[in-house]
């Protein structure tokens, strides 16, 4: 007489023993589940009615359509199945076999329909639920203790996923809000200063600076973090920490968060010292390193993140990725370095309480050998040494050390890719020493390599001038006016050349 009950709450015990998680049970007659990976259906509905018409279970696959509609939109999936179970007593008593023979297909959603009779039981069971090993136990108590053990698995579901939700929460974002203040506070001292979009007050105040670092300032490795270039930079980047940082924290803890954020804003700063020779600052670099630190738990913990954390911060993730490679300008070697050091920094500290020791220690040394490595090509490759000896000559020429700067530079100068701006820096200082053949020999190289260095073109014209060169005085500084046609000290000069001329 309860076989069909009984039956209905062990199949019900069965799946969550399968894996399938309970979303909603309680005393109703119906129970939702989440299956699980790989299976063939998102989602299956148990329910008891007894169908007496067609009419009632093609309205119920209707009605159950739009609820998984609303999930799937809820969840940002792009499509969904619902196995939709019905356990009745008999059939309905019209021709009823039509709808249950394909699934209910309405836009993204499918509902598959399917009866288990309680006159057709095994039949019915192999079909819908193969693996299910069916009893014929039918009395009221059996029915009664096979609703118990499934409560109870339900139960010890819910306590572990508050033993997993809790897993994910390991402290308050305290370090977040601190670092998002002080970039705030850098950003008020930044348009004090001469503003945050000039150049010269970013690298005052510590922002990335090639030829700074190459000379020994690393400490310009970490002092980006806290600058931003401009109102849009700051408020995207304290609106990304504020997303990515606070839940960063909470999985990890305060102590560990700082010591991924910190890690992943050098590494950042590293890889952009490395593959990119304009000067930056900012917090992406740290801030895609949280994102490397859900990353990696994301990996690590798969069905525990979704269960907890959810894919709204996957959905970040995404856009922020998206965001630096469909934008020009933006610093893509420093994002990628900070994403790459930020997951294994949170490999090397794991999250609290977790095991892993020898993991743990082989994702430090490759965040340590990945660092000094890339530390290493940077510092030792030829157009960063040249940036070295360049910012050390600039001091020397700022100083009055002009033959200090050509002793400098004589040597570097002899290449063949020396650059434009050595080439210029050595000229004007060989000027300042009475050695004009050797200046413009520098500069006619110098323009040959930068077509476009008005400065260097002015400088010749003055050398050719002072040699009584006029043609080709002449022919420099009207290439300089060109390129720079509202210069008042080039037009002075081209006076001068055209009445020297004319005389």
């Amino acid at each position: 007489m309860y076989l069909l009950e009984y039956t209905y709450w062990n199949i019900a015990a069965h799946l969550v023993n399968s894996g399938y998680g309970v979303i909603q049970a309680g005393e109703s007659d119906e129970i939702w589940m989440e299956a699980p990976d790989k299976s063939s259906h998102d989602l299956v509905r148990l329910f008891k009615h007894d169908l007496d018409f067609r009419q009632e279970m093609a309205r119920d696959i209707e009605e159950q359509a739009e609820r998984v509609e609303q999930v799937r939109k809820q969840l940002g999936r792009r499509k969904m199945k619902l196995l939709n179970v019905c356990f009745s007593q008999e059939a309905p008593v019209d021709d009823w076999e039509e709808i249950a023979e394909k699934p209910f297909e309405k836009g993204t959603v499918s509902v598959e329909p399917a009866i288990v009779r309680g006159t057709m039981l095994r039949d019915d069971l192999q079909a819908v639920f193969p693996s299910f090993r069916a009893d014929a136990r039918d009395s009221f108590e059996d029915a009664q203790m096979a609703r118990e053990r499934f409560l109870s698995l339900v139960l010890r579901q819910e306590e572990q996923r508050k033993k997993e939700a809790a897993f994910f929460q390991n402290g308050k974002p305290i370090f977040t809000y601190v670092f998002i203040a002080l970039q705030i506070l850098m950003f008020f001292l930044l348009e004090r200063n001469g503003g945050s979009t000039n150049t010269e007050t970013l690298v005052a105040f510590g922002a990335k600076e090639n030829s700074l670092i190459a000379s020994g300032e690393w400490w310009r490795l970490l002092t980006p973090i806290v600058l931003h270039i401009g109102i849009a930079h700051l408020a995207f980047n304290t609106l990304a920490l504020w997303s990515v940082g606070t839940a960063v924290e909470r999985m990890y803890g305060s102590g560990r968060f700082l010591l991924i954020y910190l890690a992943a804003g050098i590494t950042g700063s590293i890889a952009s010292f490395v593959f990119s020779p304009y000067p930056s600052a900012g917090a992406s670099g740290a801030i895609f390193g949280c994102l490397g630190a859900l990353l990696y738990v994301a990996l690590s913990n798969r069905k525990m993140f979704l269960r907890t954390i959810g894919t709204n911060i996957i959905v970040i993730i995404i856009i922020n990725l998206g965001f630096g490679f469909a934008v020009s300008n933006i610093d893509n070697s420093g994002h990628i370095g900070g994403l790459i050091g930020g997951f294994f920094a949170a490999a090397a500290l794991g999250l609290p309480k977790a095991g892993a020791f020898g993991k743990r220690v082989l994702s430090a040394v490759l965040l340590i050998a990945l660092t000094v490595g890339f530390l290493y090509y940077g510092l030792h490759s030829p157009s960063h040494q040249e940036s070295a000896l360049i910012q050390q000559a600039s001091e020397l020429y700022q100083e009055g050390k002009y033959e200090k700067v050509t002793e400098l530079l004589n040597g570097e100068a002899e290449q063949k890719d020396a650059s434009a701006d050595l080439l210029k820096i050595l000229a004007v200082s060989d000027i300042h020493i009475g050695e004009y053949d050797q200046a413009i020999s520098l500069l006619e190289r110098a323009v040959k390599k930068d077509p476009k260095d008005h400065a260097s073109y002015y400088y010749l014209a003055s050398l050719y001038a002072e040699k009584n060169e006029l043609g080709q005085a002449e022919k420099a500084i009207k290439s300089a006016l060109n390129l720079k046609p509202k210069e008042q000290h080039y037009k002075e000069l081209q006076q001068q050349i055209e009445h020297s001329k004319e005389s």
